[in-house]
């Protein structure tokens, strides 16, 4: 028991921190260093821990990252971003097509992946006008998180809510389509409100943006397949089933050396969710997880639905900012079906862990993927900074989606 404990603490301490004085490790690495851990320090026998890994997350996860990864190919998101640049004429239209266009892009086609394609093209039109970059840096940073919300393939939290829950796609969309949207709007106008000294400058310049070559072939049956996809969803088809059909017919019919698009599958998010399963198998063997779902009872049965409501959120919100919204998640993930109205808990579990992502600039990989690239062409976000626009962000949004969870039922 104790072995299994410390474990866990010295994984989620790697996975918080990642750079420590004598260590550095990334996520996935941090989460498979600690589920070879469990199982080598006798926590789990090497087949219990074939046994902790959900494949339907990872089968989902794959087929989805098939079809990304020929539309990053072809480039389909660096067109998206350019075609709402072109048309962004001031600076107030650019921040609000930032925010729009980077969440409706995040919705369907996960977070992390706009942020990291986005972000380059943004930088290199906003480099000629001589203007500060960073309130469109963090408008799409929070506008991708915020819009992730809206449907199960936005991001990972998302997903894995959605194939637990066993609720359809189109009843998660339906729920969460007044949350994604009002809390976009809140997001836009307060950014626009905290930088309207430098909003108020009109471009001295025209926005130019270069001319993206798209692979239209490519691109056309890459939507044609994520389209057809989501009408299985909505026809009710199993989430993991229909992704890894979808991406196996895309590999198919793509004409198209698949090398290039398996490369951009994000391999190592795939082993720290395999990772992550097993540690959290590990966990449980302690007697941790249960003696955290009985207080996490505790905690919200103790009022009515509203309070329980509110208690999951303020929960998953300090968690996701601890130890990141997947793992935090995973640490609900038997304790939300035994809370009155589970479905309702679910969709405020999904909504309180994206959300609070906007939190701090560690609160989630959006965040950082924006701030280490934009770092690496010389604009540099900091923590303070960001904490000034993200915490009163997080705190309309959250307190908008809650709400709004409530009301739908």
């Amino acid at each position: 028991m104790t072995a299994g404990l410390v474990i866990f603490a010295v994984t989620y301490l790697l996975i918080a921190v990642q750079r420590l004085p004598f260590v550095h490790l990334n996520r996935p690495a941090a989460s498979l260093l600690g589920a070879v851990a469990m199982v080598v320090g006798g926590v789990l026998s090497l087949q219990d821990a074939y046994a902790a890994i959900d494949f339907d997350v990872l089968v989902f996860l794959l087929g989805l990252m098939l079809i990304v990864g020929y539309l990053e190919v072809g480039k389909f998101f660096e067109w998206a971003a350019e075609w709402v640049l072109r048309r962004a004429r001031t600076p107030d239209r650019l921040l609000l097509g930032v925010v729009v266009g980077g969440g409706l892009l995040s919705a369907f086609f996960v977070n992390d992946t706009i942020c990291l394609v986005v972000t380059p093209v943004l930088l290199a039109a906003l480099g000629p006008l001589r203007v500060r970059p960073t309130p469109y840096l963090l408008a799409l940073a929070m506008g991708a998180n915020v819009g992730s919300v809206l449907s199960i393939t936005g991001n990972p939290q998302n997903m894995l809510v959605g194939i637990w829950s066993g609720t359809t796609f189109g009843g998660f969309l339906t729920h969460m389509l007044p949350v994604a949207a009002g809390g976009l709007a809140l997001t836009y106008a307060y950014l626009r409100w905290s930088f309207r000294a430098e909003l108020g400058e009109p471009f001295r310049e025209r926005l130019e943006t270069v001319p993206v070559a798209v692979d239209r072939p490519l691109v056309m049956k890459g939507v044609l397949v994520f389209g057809a996809a989501c009408v299985a969803w909505l026809a009710g088809g199993s989430l993991p089933l229909v992704a890894i059909s979808a991406g196996a017919l895309m590999v198919a019919v793509a004409q198209r050396d698949p090398a290039y698009a398996i490369d951009r599958v994000e391999w190592s998010l795939l082993l720290f969710f395999a990772s992550l399963f097993v540690v959290m198998r590990g966990l449980e063997r302690t007697g941790a997880v249960a003696w955290i779902d009985a207080r996490g009872l505790a905690l919200v049965q103790g009022g009515g639905t509203p309070m329980a409501a509110i208690a999951v959120s303020g929960v998953m919100t300090v968690l996701s900012n601890l130890i990141s919204n997947v793992p935090a998640v995973l640490l609900w993930r038997t304790t939300v079906p035994r809370l009155s109205h589970p479905d309702l808990m679910w969709r405020v579990v999904a909504m309180s862990a994206t959300f609070a992502g906007n939190l701090l600039l560690i609160g989630s990989m959006a965040n950082l993927i924006v701030a280490e690239r934009a770092e690496a062409r010389g604009v540099r976000i900091g923590f303070a900074e960001y904490a000034r626009v993200g915490i009163p962000v997080t705190v309309l949004t959250l307190l908008w989606g809650v709400a709004v969870l409530i009301v739908m039922g």
